[in-house]
C-alpha cells in the first residue's frame, strides 16, 4: 500500500524478512518509484563475541560487515558496489543521521530490534517528501540487555492502527531445515 509510508516486517530468524523487503525495495528503485535505498543499521555486534577492533579505511569499508544481507541479495560484493556506484544504494551510519532530510528514497532499517525508541523517533523524523521508511527485526534477537525492553520492534508496534503504518509478522523459519533446529534449542 503506497499510502503506508512506514512499513514493518517482523519475524523469527530465517523467515525471509530481508529477502522479501529487499526484493520489493530494489524493484521499486529499478521501476523509478524511488531514487535510492538508504541502508541504515545500528552497528551492534552479536552479544558475547569479541570485537574485531579498529577497522581501517573509510566509513563504507567499516560498515561493510553490517551490509552482508544486502550484499548476499545483490549477488556478492561486486553487485553491492555496482548499486552503490550508481547511487541506487547509500549506506548511512545511524550515528550520523541526525539533521538529514531524506527525499524520494526508501529508508531501509534492518535489525531494528537493536534500536531504542529514541532511535526510531530519530529515524522517523528523517523521512522527507516522497520517501518511505521500512523496518525489519525480531525482538528475540536482541544483542544487548538495553534492547530487551527498549527496542525498535516493540516501539513500532505502538503505531498499529495508524493509517500510515503497516506491519506483517512471520513466525516460521524458511532458511533451511537445519536452521529450524536453532529454535528447538529454546524448547529443550
Amino acid at each position: 500500500d503506497d499510502e503506508m509510508t512506514v512499513k514493518s516486517l517482523f519475524g523469527v530468524f530465517g523467515s525471509g524478512k530481508d529477502y522479501l523487503m529487499l526484493s520489493h525495495a530494489i524493484q521499486a528503485v529499478k521501476d523509478g518509484k524511488f531514487d535510492r535505498i538508504v541502508w541504515v543499521r545500528n552497528n551492534i555486534e552479536v552479544k558475547d563475541t569479541n570485537s574485531i577492533g579498529f577497522l581501517p579505511d573509510g566509513l563504507n569499508d567499516k560498515l561493510k560487515p553490517f551490509l552482508a544481507p544486502l550484499q548476499d541479495f545483490l549477488g556478492g560484493e561486486h553487485g553491492l558496489e555496482l548499486f552503490m556506484d550508481e547511487g541506487r544504494i547509500e549506506v548511512q551510519h545511524l550515528g550520523f543521521i541526525r539533521g538529514r532530510d531524506i527525499k524520494n528514497s526508501i529508508i531501509y532499517v534492518t535489525e531494528c530490534q537493536s534500536n531504542t525508541k529514541e532511535h526510531i523517533q530519530l529515524l522517523l523524523g528523517r523521512v522527507g517528501e516522497g520517501s518511505q521508511i521500512w523496518f525489519n527485526g525480531d525482538d528475540q534477537q536482541t544483542d544487548s540487555d538495553k534492547f530487551k525492553t527498549n527496542n525498535g520492534v516493540n516501539t513500532l508496534k505502538k503505531l498499529s492502527g495508524n493509517k500510515l503504518y503497516g506491519q506483517v509478522t512471520m513466525d516460521k523459519t524458511e532458511r533451511s531445515k537445519t536452521a529450524r533446529l536453532a529454535g528447538l534449542l529454546d524448547e529443550l
